[in-house]
């Protein structure tokens, strides 16, 4: 059993918005492409479980621009049915922007770099991230932020 969702909205880091839309496509997939291979099937249906806990999705147009990005490096025609997964999927999400300038001179960009510091500028008390990136988490939970690392979720460490 996972954990319940203490907010309503989640906001799914670059990664794992990734495994997600690969995972969607091909699970297959997931442990065979580079970006993904990190993950397993079973993170894929652990991830679409977490997921499913919340009702709206969030995120920013880095993440989503580097998402795209990544996917581009699949083989088609895999490539285009993931792209054209990700941009069904961005139907379903809130987007939040937050100015390229205003990233660059947030404190946490020269350790974290433009879309990270996107998602610790989108969230907010109504807003849990999910994350497996560990400098990120580390920032978002100092700052008192709703952060779960998938890692934790991953090994059953939330419990």
């Amino acid at each position: 059993m996972l954990p319940a969702a203490r907010r309503e909205t989640l906001f799914i880091d670059t990664n794992l918005l990734l495994v997600l839309i690969v995972g969607a496509v091909d699970r297959d997939q997931v442990e065979r492409f580079k970006r993904t291979r990190a993950y397993s099937r079973d993170d894929y249906a652990l991830l679409t479980t977490y997921v499913g806990e919340f009702q709206r999705m969030l995120t920013a147009p880095n993440v989503l621009t580097e998402v795209s990005n990544l996917l581009g490096q699949l083989a088609e025609p895999l490539r285009r049915r993931a792209l054209l997964a990700l941009g069904m999927l961005t139907g379903e999400f809130r987007e939040r922007y937050v100015p390229s300038t205003e990233l660059a001179a947030d404190p946490h960009f020269p350790l974290l770099g433009i879309s990270d510091t996107s998602i610790i500028r989108s969230a907010d008390e109504d807003v849990t991230v999910l994350t497996d990136d560990l400098q990120l988490y580390v920032r978002l939970a100092a700052a008192g932020g709703d952060v779960v690392n998938f890692n934790h979720l991953r090994s059953g460490s939330w419990q």
